[in-house]
């Protein structure tokens, strides 16, 4: 994940494991969080967004998991964006297609690509990688230190990537 986002002051995590209804508690996680943050009027997106990114990991990077290994979403805010963050066992790169017009699958990432405000993956040494996307957002007011404290476990993720995050879409 892009290393500025690390002190982020609010963070939700929710883990998941790796059956088809991980994707309803992503997205009910999603939903519920944003509620709960004041920023419902993104939660649209990025259900959209989470949902996709779950699925993927669940289809296709659930294989290489290890036992015990699972999939975690992480929900980070700071003033004026959000940050959906999936993370999965698999160091395989999420690739940008641009699928046949006949072809039923491979439209996921065009989606998060078009919702989003950018998004993009960051290997999670030891973890895989994370696929991240950002919304902006207008905040009402700045959110306050303790209005959601940070989960001590939240930001488990390894250190700080040593490459540079690949990135889709950047405006």
């Amino acid at each position: 994940m892009p290393s500025d986002w690390w002190d982020s002051p609010a963070v939700a995590a929710c883990p998941l494991g790796v059956s088809a209804q991980s994707g309803r508690t992503a997205r009910r996680f999603t939903r519920n969080t944003l509620r709960e943050w004041d920023l419902a009027t993104l939660a649209d997106d990025a259900e959209a967004i989470v949902g996709e990114f779950v699925a993927n990991a669940v289809s296709h990077a659930a294989r290489a998991a290890l036992p015990g290994q699972s999939l975690g979403l992480r929900l980070l805010r700071r003033t004026g964006e959000v940050m959906c963050a999936v993370l999965d066992p698999s160091d395989i790169a999420p690739v940008l297609k641009m699928p046949d017009r006949n072809e039923e699958a491979g439209r996921g990432l065009q989606m998060v690509d078009a919702l989003s405000d950018v998004w993009g993956w960051s290997p999670v040494t030891g973890r895989g990688k994370a696929v991240w996307a950002i919304l902006f957002c207008a905040l009402s007011r700045a959110p306050a230190r303790n209005d959601h404290p940070r989960l001590p476990h939240a930001l488990t993720l390894g250190p700080e990537p040593a490459a540079p995050p690949r990135t889709g879409r950047t405006g």
